[in-house]
């Protein structure tokens, strides 16, 4: 009954939101706990329920589970050539229920509905169908924003399976002409994994292992003799594969193990993820996951799924084949001990990594390693970081004060406890306030937290344009959402690093590319400007034609403004005169007149 109770709990909060993909990143930490085997028992898909979105030969550049920043890819990428403007079909009869049109993320999708219970996904179009595009753009101008949500009446627009719904493109934060393409459970807006509705994509190749990591997992643990992760290069080829030059492993306490992998379809120009990923020793299954379906407030779990740090130095996406204590994730459908292995009595022990790809191919790293005990009976705890400054346990609160900088940390907001390291150091690039050293970027954080900077040193009237930022190793600057209050620059954030306080009192620059005084821009498309901000980031835009709104588009990727030529609204054969402006996050703006003839 627990676990009913707890099924219907869950569809009901998802059932509230079945309009909204966008999920607050940390929405799901916090409400049902579910048993780990709870969403990975097999599923049949109907296999001949879909076709294709596109007219074309289905080739893809990314798979579903993907492994990105920050989140697994959601859907399937699928190649137009690269080019934009190639047709998109409904992949099956249904109703639209979302439309949304933003700059950045899926920009241009079309959410559709269909009788079995699931949902598809259209996003980074360039353009929706005529229809669409003019009820659209109409509410476009009745909200004057550009950036909208909508949900249309029921059965507003409905459509058949093969019929045309849009255009592909490259709008929001596409990084090139593409069709990103999601099947979804409709109650739920979990995605599922569109490679397991058999379409057409040919994949007879094995995933590629290239790396295996062995972990020692608490300060008695060794491997090789050390207390540190071991990375071993692997030969083979063809589904199977050793560890290179037969290298020996040796190991002691509690122990974990990773895989770096890739998989290719049958066009190797692109990596793709796996799907499965499963650990044996002396042939026990130790750990299993499976990409087949999981909720968009799951995503951010990738960085306890892989070795974070690792990315961070080496770029390199080693999956581990364990669960840090606060990963929550649905995908790990079997474990023992979290994945870990005790090893203290001597002796040797094999073990073996099996990887699928969605299309059941396989391959195999069998390896073997030696338990040996060190010779002295316990080794010594390592010696607390330079910087340390406190034990951080991952399911409770944290906090931390310091000299004129204080944070708060909700629980569940690190992965494993953490011996925590804060410093500071003197200001860079025009800060006015030191740098404060919170931990490292080799660890991960999975919830926001809020840090607070002593700010009351900055004159009244620049305590608007203060921000927090975020400094890189190359000493430049993100904004963090921030505020002034109390004497204090308070902020909040999802990642450790170098912050500080600065000014931005500069408004944002505006070039225009295509247009000047008097210019007669009968015949042109549309008006074009560049776009830039130098810190705290654009946050709003509007443009006027003789004084009444008119709809500017941004792709903010590209730094482009632009506004399409409507006639309808505007009409031609006049003297005109734009406005444009332009605000940044701090309230700074710039203004560009120009009169012109259309």
């Amino acid at each position: 009954m627990k676990k009913l109770a707890s099924f219907f709990l869950f569809y009901l909060v998802i059932f509230t939101n079945s309009l909204c993909n966008e999920f607050p990143r940390d929405y799901f930490i916090s409400t049902v706990e579910f048993p780990r085997d709870y969403f990975i028992s097999p599923v049949e898909f109907p296999r001949d329920y879909f076709i294709s979105p596109v007219e074309f030969p289905l080739n893809l550049s990314a798979n579903f589970g993907a492994l990105r920043t920050n989140s697994f890819h959601a859907g399937i990428d699928i190649r137009t050539g690269g080019v934009t403007g190639r047709r998109v079909l409904s992949a099956a009869d249904g109703v639209v229920y979302r439309i949304r049109v933003s700059p950045v993320g899926y920009g241009r999708a079309l959410y559709i509905e269909h009788p079995d219970g699931l949902a598809t996904v259209y996003a980074h179009l360039d353009k929706f169908n005529e229809e669409i595009e003019r009820y659209v753009r109409d509410e476009q101008y009745r909200q004057q924003s550009f950036d909208v949500d909508l949900t249309p009446p029921r059965n507003m627009f409905r459509f058949k399976q093969g019929e045309f719904i849009g255009y592909s493109g490259n709008t929001g934060s596409s990084s090139g002409p593409h069709l990103h393409f999601e099947i979804r459970e409709a109650a739920s807006q979990m995605p599922v994994n569109p490679l397991l509705f058999d379409f057409d994509v040919r994949d007879n190749l094995p995933p590629v292992l290239y790396t295996l990591a062995v972990y020692p997992l608490d300060h008695n643990s060794l491997v090789n003799g050390e207390n540190e992760p071991v990375y071993l290069p692997l030969d083979g080829g063809r589904g199977r594969y050793r560890l290179q030059n037969n290298a020996e492993i040796e190991v002691y306490g509690e122990i974990g193990f990773g895989i770096e992998v890739t998989d290719f379809l049958n066009d190797p120009r692109f990596r793709f993820g796996a799907w499965s990923v499963e650990l044996m020793i002396d042939e026990e299954s130790m750990y299993r996951h499976e990409l087949t379906k999981f909720a968009f407030g799951e995503l951010r779990y990738i960085n306890s799924h892989i070795d974070y740090a690792e990315r961070i130095r080496n770029s390199r996406n080693i999956q581990r084949t364990f669960l840090q204590p606060n990963n929550h994730m649905s995908i790990y459908g079997h474990h023992v001990n979290r994945g870990i292995g005790t090893f203290y009595d001597e002796g040797e022990n094999r073990a073996r990594i099996i990887v699928k790809d969605a299309y059941k191919n396989r391959s195999e790293l069998s390896f073997n390693f030696i338990t040996r005990p060190p010779a002295e009976e316990a080794p010594a705890p390592p010696p607390q970081p330079e910087n340390f400054a406190m034990l951080m346990r991952y399911d409770q609160p944290n906090r931390y004060s310091g000299e004129n900088f204080y944070l708060s940390m909700p629980a569940n907001a690190l992965y494993d406890n953490l011996l925590f390291e804060f410093t500071s150091s003197d200001p860079v690039n025009g800060s006015i306030t030191p740098v404060y050293h919170i931990h490292n970027e080799f660890v991960p954080v999975h919830r926001n937290y809020s840090l607070s900077i002593a700010a009351g040193e900055i004159p009244e009237n620049l305590r608007d344009k203060a921000l927090i930022v975020n400094i890189d190793n190359n000493n430049d600057p993100s904004p963090v959402n921030s505020w002034w209050s109390d004497g204090f620059m308070h902020g909040q954030t999802n990642v450790f690093g170098r912050f500080t306080v600065m000014l931005d009192t500069i408004p944002p620059t505006i070039e225009p590319l295509n247009i000047s005084p008097g210019r007669n821009m009968v015949g042109r498309q549309m008006i074009s400007f560049r776009v830039k901000d130098d810190l705290s980031g654009i946050r709003s835009y509007n443009g006027f034609i003789d004084g009444e709104w008119v709809l500017f588009e941004f792709d903010p990727k590209n730094d482009h403004l632009f506004y399409v030529f409507d006639e309808e609204r505007i009409g031609r054969g006049l003297k005109r005169e734009l406005e444009l402006r332009v605000a940044d996050q701090k309230d700074n703006s710039s203004v560009y007149n120009v009169e012109f003839y259309y």
